[in-house]
């Protein structure tokens, strides 16, 4: 038994969701699937039960989460008796990133500014762009990575520009409209749509984007965060969704396939940090690595 088991099932113990468990702890949901069923072939029991509707502690799962929280508890207190001196010098970056930013890359790219830079304690929250500038606005974030349409930019905010991509419609490998090579907006309206939680930016981003083409924003499911889930259910034909071109590329599942639409309509990738603040020093340096490190990355 690792440590790292212990945590990850802690996580999707919380989260009730794999995929969720796996965005916080910025590993891939493949990676923590893995580990836990390899704990759990160690232990010779099953601790969480799986269904199309997420997971669920067993009653081993529920002892073994009772104990690994006392311990998990005692290395934390462990680490902060020992770290405290270390931590004195430390500056902190608070950072957020867009649903998803693990799937296409974004993740590792913040991370990897703190592997780089010692002297720095990172503070990573996925959250959708509403979240994001309340953070900002308030203070409890130093900058946000986000995702938005161009013109949605809001005025209090300095964006620096990361990526620029067209959307797909992600469908049923055997729907008819899969043997396109591209969809029109038109099209569009025939589709029954899987979407994430109404209240979220996401959501009433592509609802403003269907009302500005004129289609039918045909919704059947909301709430869908569970990657897995969503793909599952897109490959039974219960629908279809909408995602951008970087996260479309990332789809690894032979079931479903990413047609574009054709439309003039671009979703673009910022960092984006308040315009009343001085960024300099070590601030200056994470705003040159992100830009940099993106720029490589889809080159």
């Amino acid at each position: 038994m690792e440590m790292r088991q212990i945590y990850y099932v802690l996580e999707v113990a919380k989260e009730k969701n794999f995929s969720k468990a796996a965005t916080n702890l910025f590993i891939t949901q493949s990676n923590i699937s893995q580990q836990i069923s390899s704990l759990e072939t160690e232990l010779n029991t099953k601790l969480f039960f799986r269904d199309h509707h997420g997971v669920k502690l067993t009653e081993d799962g529920k002892k073994f989460c009772f104990y690994a929280k006392d311990v998990t508890d005692a290395i934390d207190k462990l680490m902060m008796n020992f770290n405290s001196n270390t931590m004195v010098n430390k500056e902190l970056l608070n950072i957020a990133v867009f649903p998803f930013a693990n799937k296409v890359g974004i993740t590792s790219v913040v991370t990897e500014f703190f592997k780089r830079n010692a002297n720095i304690l990172m503070s990573i929250k996925v959250t959708d762009n509403y979240a994001a500038y309340d953070g900002l606005n308030n203070g409890e974030l130093d900058f946000a990575i986000v995702k938005l349409r161009p013109e949605d930019k809001l005025n209090t905010f300095t964006y620096k520009f990361l990526t620029e991509e067209k959307l797909y419609l992600v469908i049923n490998k055997d729907n008819i409209k899969a043997t396109q090579s591209s969809i029109f907006p038109s099209d569009l309206s025939e589709i029954p749509l899987l979407m994430s939680d109404a209240n979220s930016s996401i959501y009433n981003d592509v609802k403003k984007i269907y009302r500005e083409i004129g289609a039918n924003f045909n919704v059947v499911f909301e709430n869908t965060t569970d990657v897995n889930l969503l793909n599952d259910m897109i490959s039974e034909g219960r629908g279809a969704t909408i995602a951008t071109e970087y996260a479309a590329a990332s789809i690894d599942d032979s079931r479903i396939k990413a047609i574009l639409i054709e439309s003039p309509v671009k979703f673009c990738t910022y960092l984006a940090y308040p315009k009343n603040r001085e960024y300099t020093g070590i601030y200056g340096k994470f705003i040159e690595h992100v830009i940099l490190s993106v720029k490589n990355l889809y080159e």
